[in-house]
C-alpha cells in the first residue's frame, strides 16, 4: 500500500535549517548532497491524507489520526516470520486455511505479509469442478492480536495446533 500526502509545501526559514539538516542525516548519514547550493528545505503543511491499499482498498485519515498512528509492531520482522513459514512450514499455512475456511481446497500457500493481526496469504487452488488453476490473495486473521515476535510465533503455533485437532477430529468422525 502507499499513503498520498496532500498539503502546501514552504520553503523553510534560515532558522530551521540546521535542525533540519540535523533530523535528515540521523536518518540518511551518507547525505551528503545536503550542502550543494542548490538543495533546499521545504516543510508540507498537511491537509489530507490518503490510503491506497490496492483493489478495494483504500480510504482517508486526518493529519491528527496520522500524527497518533504508530507502525505495527510485527512489521518491522513480519517478512522473516512468513520466509520461514514459506520455506519450512507450507504445510501448517495450508493446514490453517483448510480449518478456518472450510471447503477452499489450496495446494500451496504463500504467505505475503504478516502483521500482529494477521498475514495476507496467496494461495492457489483448482477447483472442483474445473481443471483450470487459480491464484488469489487472503486475510488469514489471527485468534488475537500478537504483541511481539515470541507471541507471533505462539498464536502461529496455536492456529497449527487447532488445524490439526480439527483434522483428526474430522478424520475420527468420518471412520
Amino acid at each position: 500500500g502507499r499513503v498520498n500526502l496532500m498539503g502546501e509545501c514552504t520553503k523553510l526559514p534560515r532558522e530551521d535549517l540546521e535542525a533540519a539538516k540535523a533530523a535528515y542525516q540521523k536518518k540518511h548519514p551518507g547525505a551528503f548532497w545536503i550542502n550543494f547550493g542548490d538543495f533546499n528545505w521545504f516543510r508540507m503543511d498537511i491537509q489530507k491524507i490518503r490510503f491506497v491499499g490496492g483493489f478495494a482498498r483504500a480510504g482517508s485519515v486526518t493529519p491528527e489520526e496520522y500524527k497518533e498512528a504508530s507502525p505495527d509492531p510485527i512489521s518491522e520482522f513480519g517478512m522473516h516470520i512468513a520466509n520461514h513459514m514459506n520455506e519450512d512450514h507450507m504445510e501448517s499455512t495450508i493446514a490453517m486455511i483448510a480449518q478456518q475456511i472450510p471447503g477452499l481446497d489450496v495446494t500451496e500457500a504463500i504467505i505475503t505479509s504478516v502483521d500482529s493481526l494477521g498475514m495476507y496469504v496467496k494461495v492457489k487452488r483448482t477447483p472442483r469442478a474445473s481443471d483450470q488453476p487459480q491464484q488469489f490473495k487472503l486475510r488469514l486473521p489471527f485468534p488475537r492480536p500478537a504483541l511481539d515476535r515470541k507471541d507471533v510465533k505462539m498464536v502461529i503455533m496455536e492456529m497449527t495446533n487447532a488445524a490439526a485437532a480439527a483434522t483428526a477430529s474430522a478424520s475420527s468422525t468420518e471412520e
